[in-house]
């Protein structure tokens, strides 16, 4: 699986997806996990804003966890939506 091994949180809005759970199904179904807070365990921060100063974007930055827009991460893996 492609995103085996790899821990992602969703925040803000989106723009490709109608919703969150549409996009957390797409990361499950390739071995994804998806989790609610942003930890030492998570690998991205998917956030439409990069800039935002949001708490998650906030912790990520604090934890050197990669913000990263929808679109970015579908291209990073190589992911159809």
């Amino acid at each position: 699986m492609v995103l085996e091994g790899v821990t992602v949180v969703i925040t803000g809005n989106l723009e490709l997806f109608d919703n969150r759970n549409d996009l957390k199904k797409l990361i499950e179904d390739y071995g994804g996990k998806v989790t609610g807070s942003v930890t030492g365990k998570t690998t991205y921060l998917i956030n439409n804003n990069i800039s935002s100063t949001s708490g998650k974007n906030k912790k990520a930055k604090e934890l050197g966890i990669e913000i990263i827009t929808e679109s970015d991460f579908l291209k990073k893996f190589n992911l159809n939506y």
